[in-house]
């Protein structure tokens, strides 16, 4: 005989009990069991933190509910409660938190917009240099013909790879940083373009047009990564501007054991 529908058996929570506890000092609802089984699954039912890997498992919201006021895929991850616990404390800061989601591979929206602008700030430096190693080969001495076609099929692959890194963070952000993003690109167009007819350095500028024009674009980098560390969440403080560098192997004295 079914159990009537009054006493039938409380399905097992999936994760800790007090991600479901409806009376949260917060009063934030419960994670709906079908979200709380899609997280799960993305991380193996294991913690998201590779070097961890516990079995026991909460979750955790990477920007704090307070401010999303929202259970949503993209901005939570599977813990144990250990690392939940560093996670809250700040032991483990919110950037390296996304970069745990997206290595689980299904990565998320924010992971997304982070890894795209990533790749478009490496894109524009490379292009950047391009550009201005093609400028110094055009105002050379004695110019060399052949480096200088060197130097812009340089050019034209960078721009190229640029305009893909662009399109890739428009295609992950909101409109306000595919207008900010298409704002950078013409503007590194306009300066190619120049640069391969010729035409800048233009010495007729006044160093104070020189350092306007390039203001307009440094205001321009700053909006764009205001507005994507507002998107993920993140503090200006937060998301550095630039991503730091792995450090180089240091050389290790002579005859020492690798």
């Amino acid at each position: 005989m079914p159990y009537p529908h009054a006493f039938a058996p409380a399905s097992p929570p999936l994760v800790s009990a007090a991600v479901y506890d409806p009376a949260m000092p917060d009063n934030r609802p419960a994670v709906p069991r079908q979200l709380a089984r899609d997280l799960l699954v993305e991380a193996g039912h294991r913690c998201a933190i590779p070097t961890c890997r516990a079995t026991t498992l909460e979750l955790a919201h990477i920007t704090p509910w307070a401010k999303t006021r929202a259970h949503d895929f993209d901005n939570t991850i599977a813990l144990c409660p250990i690392c939940h616990t560093r996670f809250d404390k700040g032991e483990i800061d919110r950037l390296s938190m996304l970069q745990y989601k997206a290595e689980l591979g299904s990565g998320g929206a924010r992971a997304r917009v982070l890894s795209a602008y990533r790749t478009m700030q490496g894109a524009l430096d490379r292009w950047g240099k391009s550009i201005a190693i093609l400028a110094r080969a055009h105002v050379a001495f004695a110019p060399d013909f052949y480096f200088i076609m060197q130097a812009r099929s340089t050019c034209e692959r960078e721009a190229g790879l640029t305009h893909a890194a662009v399109a890739d963070l428009q295609s992950a952000g909101d409109d306000t940083i595919e207008l900010i993003a298409h704002f950078i690109y013409d503007w590194f167009i306009h300066w190619a373009s120049s640069t391969v007819d010729m035409k800048w350095p233009d010495y007729s500028q006044s160093r104070e047009e020189r350092n306007s024009e390039l203001n307009i674009l440094h205001e321009a980098l700053l909006e764009l990564h205001l507005t994507v560390a507002d998107l993920l969440g993140f503090g200006f403080d937060e998301l550095p501007f630039w991503e730091e560098p792995p450090p180089s192997p240091q050389p290790r004295p002579l005859g020492t054991a690798y």
